[in-house]
């Protein structure tokens, strides 16, 4: 059941949970379309907005002061990339998360990020390790979260992108967008050991030694979301971090 901003869980209502974002974000962005698409996808992947939540385009439109075409050329955009999902009559709601979507969306990762590795690492040249060394290190030594997190994905993204292959890499943006929201909370532990033998491998220019370690650990984690998100179906209590992230266990997206 989609629930209003009214009744979110920490008893703020969406004005005041996008404030902050929309304050710090209104320079940066040219258009009304761009500060809405960026403000409530950063509200849905910091768990500011929660899933199930339903967006209201009129509620939306008054938040953000404009007119409700960019609002919904917005909701549209974030629904092509998975973060909502749209019915008739009722609008959009934030999507959740559950164990069968989870499991699809990481068999999916493996076959294209793995092909996207094999493509990619006999291509590589000297300016692109270097580029690639230098994001590895940005992740590893951040000791900022959302910092390590962005510098991971211009990680991927880089080493991805010498495929040549611009619409697999555009899939492969898609489902990492699709469960960001379940693992880029600051209480998540993320393990490096794993990164460390992913570059090894990159470095190395062993293809199929860095797709068996991706495919290793997309497994992984795909089992360690599915037994959370079955542990947390009966929770009742705390933040929306708290709800969704998993306390003892290390992992990586």
């Amino acid at each position: 059941m989609s629930r209003s901003g009214a009744e979110m869980a920490d008893g703020r209502s969406l004005a005041e949970r996008l404030g902050p974002s929309i304050e710090s974000t209104r320079d940066q962005e040219a258009t009304a379309l761009d500060l809405v698409l960026t403000c409530v996808r950063s509200g849905i992947m910091s768990g500011l907005i929660e899933p199930g939540e339903r967006l209201r385009q009129e509620e939306l439109a008054e938040i953000f002061a404009t007119s409700r075409i960019p609002v919904r050329e917005a909701l549209r955009a974030l629904e092509y990339e998975g973060l909502v999902t749209s019915e008739p009559h009722r609008g959009f709601t934030v999507t959740a998360l559950d164990g069968d979507l989870v499991d699809e969306i990481y068999e999916l990762r493996i076959l294209l990020e793995g092909q996207a590795v094999r493509l990619a690492v006999p291509l590589l040249t000297d300016e692109d390790l270097r580029d690639i060394e230098a994001l590895y290190r940005e992740m590893q030594e951040s000791d900022d979260p959302d910092r390590a997190l962005a510098a991971r994905e211009r990680f991927y993204l880089r080493l991805y992108s010498v495929s040549g292959r611009p619409r697999l890499v555009g899939l492969i943006v898609r489902l990492r967008q699709e469960v960001a929201r379940a693992l880029r909370w600051p209480t998540l532990q993320h393990g490096a050991s794993f990164h460390q033998h992913f570059f090894e491998a990159i470095q190395d220019g062993d293809a199929e030694r860095a797709v068996s370690q991706l495919t290793t650990h997309y497994q992984r984690v795909a089992v360690l979301i599915r037994r959370y998100l079955r542990e947390s179906e009966g929770r009742t209590r705390g933040t929306p971090q708290e709800r969704w992230l998993p306390r003892s266990e290390s992992a990586d997206r």
